[in-house]
């Protein structure tokens, strides 16, 4: 069975979240990774970082597998659901390019963790790249190409980046 998966940045907004849910029943979404959510509920089907900047959702239906092996950080959470671990993160453009450093080290740590189960690894960088599409690379991009290649050594641990930076309007949704 495919899992189809639904990547977007809410900007914290109400209506937004609420069409979150009607997109996901509508296109059978089976997980979506929420930057930046209006709200986290206390609910089995929700698990978020521990700042509320980034949450991982699954269908509210009695066939969903629950999430398992929440492991919660600042800007991320990573949770297995069927036969695939999901990590989503956040990270503010108001940061500093050294905080985006050692908030890679942490992400890595835990993706280097959850090996050999592939993993897909979702979220709002704020990291301009023109390796996915972005006119230009900023200095944030820079890092996180080096990180995703060399530094964390992910492609060895078959990593499948999904990177974005987006705007509300956008979504993006992949079939694993």
């Amino acid at each position: 069975m495919a899992i189809q998966v639904l990547q977007a940045n809410l900007n914290h907004c109400a209506r937004a979240q609420d069409l979150l849910f009607q997109s996901m029943a509508q296109w059978l979404i089976n997980i979506a990774v929420i930057a930046e959510p209006y709200t986290v509920p206390a609910r089995a089907e929700w698990v978020g970082d521990l700042d509320s900047t980034v949450a991982l959702v699954s269908r509210s239906a009695t066939s969903s597998p629950p999430f398992q092996g929440v492991v919660r950080g600042h800007g991320f959470v990573a949770a297995t659901y069927e036969k695939i671990a999901v990590v989503g993160a956040y990270f503010s453009p108001n940061d500093s390019l050294a905080n985006f450093e050692q908030f890679l080290v942490e992400v890595g740590a835990i993706v280097r963790q959850l090996h050999p189960t592939p993993v897909l690894f979702a979220g709002d960088l704020n990291a301009k790249s023109r390796e996915w599409g972005s006119r230009v690379t900023d200095p944030f991009g820079q890092c996180l190409e080096e990180w995703a290649v060399a530094g964390a050594q992910l492609s060895t641990l078959r990593l499948r980046a999904l990177l974005w930076h987006g705007v509300l309007t956008t979504g993006n949704v992949w079939r694993m």
